[in-house]
């Protein structure tokens, strides 16, 4: 059996997506199904032509089930509908607007809440703080409305507009982080707090804030659970990552695959939450487990020649 994976970046870009992948590479693994994988990177020209281009390679193909990471909610509904119609199983990681066999849903809101709750306990009432925002994927769009409720319940002020284009990391890398990290403190020069959306906008803040002599003044708080990012909490240049146990996501992908593929269930839309996860705080740094410590990591196999 063969699976297709339509990965939304590169390998090396973003450490959690790479999790992701070799999680579910593992999974299906375990089960002797063969997972193979197409980029259709969300940062590319051609994107969103390319996701559909790689549901409509797999579908030709004859995949058993493909995987998708569903960056709008509108993307890519032409192949997924091509795959439906041939009988191979769409599941897709964020629920799309277009009939698929199954999702797994981030609890996005919650993550964003449960960030700011943690910076208020790192801050004075009524502190200052600005956010960062990503690309209006499903799960950044979600999560940073988490993290405005969260500011505002919270009694934390609110200094920007994270939908900003000055303040918005659509590049969802450590440079476009480090570049609007560095709008914000150019705007707002008293800031008390800053959270990045993910890992990769903290890291390039991180390097923003040594650039205007700010590293260690400003507390930070991001999500993710990335190595590198666990290695700033342990350095003491970080409050905090979220953990959202991305290595668990990959792997209920991989049941679900499962499911559909060996055991034959039929799924009609079924939604399926992922893991909440938890705050990596300096305390638990120390016991946080590498994601190649908990499944094996390989290389993937490209294309479907």
């Amino acid at each position: 059996m063969r699976v297709l994976y339509v990965s939304p970046m590169e390998y090396g870009a973003n450490s959690a997506v790479d999790a992701l992948g070799q999680s579910l590479q593992s999974r299906l693994a375990e089960n002797g199904i063969e997972l193979r994988v197409i980029c259709a990177d969300f940062r590319d020209s051609a994107w969103p032509g390319s996701a559909d281009k790689a549901l409509f390679t797999g579908v030709e193909a004859g995949v058993d089930a493909i995987v998708v990471w569903v960056v709008t909610p509108d993307s890519p509904a032409a192949g997924a509908a091509a795959a439906m119609e041939r009988d191979i199983p769409v599941i897709t990681i964020e629920r799309p607007h277009f009939p698929v066999a199954a999702s797994i849903v981030y609890p996005n809101f919650n993550h964003g809440v449960y960030m700011a709750e943690h910076l208020a306990t790192l801050l004075s009432a009524d502190a200052h703080v600005a956010v960062i925002g990503g690309p209006s994927s499903v799960d950044d769009s979600e999560l940073v409305a988490g993290l405005r409720h969260g500011l505002k319940v919270t009694g934390l002020r609110l200094v920007n507009d994270p939908d900003d284009p000055r303040y918005k990391n659509v590049s969802d890398v450590a440079e476009g982080g480090r570049e609007k990290a560095l709008n914000v403190l150019a705007d707002f020069p008293r800031l008390d707090g800053l959270i990045p959306y993910n890992d990769e906008t903290m890291l390039g803040s991180l390097d923003a804030l040594q650039q205007c002599g700010r590293l260690g003044d400003v507390a930070t708080v991001s999500r993710n659970g990335t190595p590198r990012a666990v290695q700033a909490v342990r350095d003491g240049l970080h409050a905090g990552t979220w953990d959202t146990d991305v290595a668990a996501t990959g792997q209920q992908l991989g049941d679900l695959v499962i499911r559909a593929v060996v055991k034959r269930e039929k799924f009609d839309s079924l939604c399926v939450a992922g893991p909440i996860g938890s705050m990596i705080t300096p305390e638990r740094a120390a016991q946080w487990q590498p994601w190649e410590q908990r499944i094996p990591y390989r290389p993937f196999q490209y294309g479907l020649g």
